[in-house]
């Protein structure tokens, strides 16, 4: 029998879930990285560049190909022009990046303000600058943004106010609407955005993913922040980039230069050639769409409620009508009862909200989904 509680832990939630059911028998759907592998292209020219002499320290700001590449392909999707050599960095992961970001421009007594739930890394770099997180609910059960609440909040120390775009981990996307209401709040303001749009290729149901960068007003104070590791199953690799007008950029390379130094140079060659070539973003989002699908089919049969997901790899769960347990309790009474791992979604609140809601990463394999499902029926 485990005895470590899933209650009091949500900084870290994921790792502590898979510590728990290493060498047991219990299928974690809570684990973060998908069953998927990157293109095979892709891995080819990994092997590639590292066998080729590419070791030594990448640039500080990124190799050079890599950085034009993502320039060309924003300015095609958004008409807006970064400059590589400015405007453009190169970062140890998206989660690096954020951190850099934060550190960047908050000092103490500083507010950030951040929509909850929200992903574990936000809270502790603002803490760790000094900075004081301000907390605003998604709207439950849509988990859409209340813009009055954010308005009144909004004061002279008010610095960033960090959105995350598509929603980790609740797959909710930003509207047009979204993107007038956050321009009308800081028009007029001192105040930085940061957009983490990690999740930004994986888009279901032809919605579309409207980035700050849709809007040039917001671009002009905006550092927007994605990685390639959730777009081309490259976790592992922690490779990702920030993109925001130089007077932003400037301070956010300064402390990258001593933060990481330099980012995985071999890896990085790799991901400029194969980006060169062009990427059909359907054919990535295809197998994410198809489990999905199978997920929400599977839990039909379940006294599980599917909570609609619009992206990411991840399917929240509403188990309202099976017990009225707190989430982090329910979830730790499946583990050990029915042999699978969910995530409760309270971790993801300062004050662990409870919504009666449990989570999963569906980009597993199909004979994982099933077995997992079918142990799950007996809830």
């Amino acid at each position: 029998m485990i005895k470590t509680k899933l209650s009091n832990i949500g900084k870290d939630i994921f790792t502590v879930i898979s510590e728990l059911v290493k060498d047991t028998d219990i299928i974690n759907l809570a684990q973060v990285s998908p069953d998927f592998s990157c293109p095979q292209k892709l891995s080819d020219l990994a092997v590639k560049y590292i066998g080729g002499g590419f070791n030594q320290y990448a640039h500080p700001d990124g190799v050079a190909e890599l950085r034009e590449t993502i320039g060309e392909q924003i300015f095609d999707r958004h008409a807006i022009n970064y400059s590589p050599e400015n405007e453009i960095t190169i970062t140890a992961g998206a989660t690096q990046a954020m951190y850099t970001a934060i550190s960047s421009f908050i000092n103490e007594g500083d507010e950030v303000i951040i929509f909850e739930p929200a992903y574990n890394s936000y809270i502790p770099a603002i803490e760790s600058c000094g900075g004081r997180p301000v907390f605003v609910q998604l709207k439950y059960p849509d988990y859409t943004i209340d813009w009055e609440a954010v308005q009144k909040i909004i004061n002279t120390r008010t610095k960033l106010i960090i959105v995350n775009t598509p929603h980790n981990p609740t797959g909710t996307l930003f509207t047009e609407n979204d993107i007038a209401q956050l321009q009308k709040i800081v028009n007029g303001t001192k105040i930085n955005i940061i957009s983490d749009e990690t999740f930004e290729h994986i888009v279901y149901n032809e919605d579309n993913h409207f980035s700050v960068l849709s809007s040039p007003k917001l671009a002009e104070r905006s550092i927007v922040i994605s990685s390639f590791g959730k777009t081309f199953n490259t976790p592992g690799w922690k490779i990702g980039y920030c993109v925001a007008p130089e007077k932003l950029m400037s301070p956010i390379r300064k402390n990258q230069l001593f933060q990481v130094n330099s980012v995985n140079a071999p890896l990085q060659y790799a991901l400029a050639e194969f980006l060169g070539h062009g990427v059909d973003h359907s054919a990535i989002i295809k197998p994410y769409r198809e489990k999905r699908d199978l997920t929400k089919k599977l839990f039909s049969d379940t006294r599980f409620e599917i909570v609609p997901t619009q992206s990411t790899s991840f399917q929240l769960l509403d188990y309202s009508e099976i017990s009225n347990q707190k989430d982090t309790e329910f979830a730790r009474e499946i583990m050990d009862n029915y042999g699978v791992a969910l995530f409760p979604l309270s971790v993801f609140y300062h004050d662990s909200i409870d919504h009666k809601t449990l989570g999963l990463n569906f980009a597993r394999n199909e004979q994982v989904l099933v077995e997992a499902v079918q142990r799950l029926k007996k809830v």
